[in-house]
């Protein structure tokens, strides 16, 4: 999470967390985001784009190389991830993992959408990645081994526990975690820049329980029933409200019952 440090209080406040498709993003925008400055937001080893989804077709959202030919194969997703997102980038492995560099060649000047010449992958891979006519890999070096990426705005536990798993498998499979936020009516973007995803602590927590406050005043858990609300209503425990955002779960508790409801934050305070 984000906050806003405040010098002359010696304090702080949250920022404001919100979604692409909130502020009139699509998946194709962040598509071209990542693919067109792939090296500045994604913390791994250099990578060069060589090809982007089209439209109506079953293909990676993105596919790119790194220095040693490996390829790389990205899921975006504008919202946050599932476990199915997994099972679509693995699809995707079946599909390209076998392409030779010939059929990669093909891919990448589709890309480059370049009618009047044709580049040649490998070319432009030794230019890219400025390596000497000693270290410049063959066609055959191409596509030797996958890695998979899920692009996505948080993650929720049954991924990361899907990929820790298949992880301790032998995949090169690996979740990339990005945030977006509003400060004053401007929009910025965070990524976790390429986290293992086992010892990845940032994606946060969107689920509360609330107690109702029934023990001092069984009135609060009947309004908070009857106006579909979450409430607090002294000093200290007011204030934390606020952490509540948009789309956040919440679960309310009743003292000596446990769960009695559940809803979804609507951000409005």
């Amino acid at each position: 999470m984000l906050y806003k440090l405040n010098t002359k209080a010696k304090g702080y406040a949250k920022v404001n967390r919100v979604s692409l498709g909130s502020v009139g993003w699509t998946e194709l925008d962040l598509q071209n985001l990542l693919s067109n400055h792939i090296q500045d937001l994604i913390s791994t080893n250099e990578l060069m784009t060589i090809f982007n989804e089209r439209p109506r077709q079953e293909e990676p959202d993105i596919l790119a190389l790194d220095k040693n030919g490996d390829l790389y194969i990205f899921e975006l997703k504008r919202w946050s991830s599932h476990q199915e997102n997994l099972l679509q980038v693995l699809r995707y492995g079946q599909l390209y993992g076998n392409s030779s560099y010939d059929e990669l060649n093909d891919l990448f000047n589709k890309y480059l959408k370049d009618k009047d010449s044709r580049a040649e992958l490998y070319e432009i891979h030794q230019q890219y990645f400025d390596l000497a006519d000693s270290s410049r890999i063959s066609k055959k070096e191409f596509n030797l081994k996958q890695h998979f990426l899920v692009v996505t705005n948080g993650l929720d536990q049954k991924t990361v526990e899907a990929i820790a798993y298949w992880k301790k498998n032998g995949l090169n499979i690996d979740a990339v975690v990005y945030w977006v936020f509003e400060i004053n009516g401007e929009y910025f973007i965070e990524f976790n820049m390429y986290s293992p995803v086992e010892g990845l602590l940032e994606y946060e927590s969107n689920t509360y329980i609330l107690n109702t406050n029934y023990s001092n005043n069984e009135q609060h858990t009947e309004d908070m029933l009857r106006d579909h609300k979450a409430a607090a209503y002294y000093p200290g425990w007011r204030e934390k409200i606020t952490k509540l955002q948009k789309g956040d779960t919440v679960f309310l508790y009743k003292s000596g019952v446990g769960i009695i409801a559940y809803g979804t934050a609507t951000g409005k305070l």
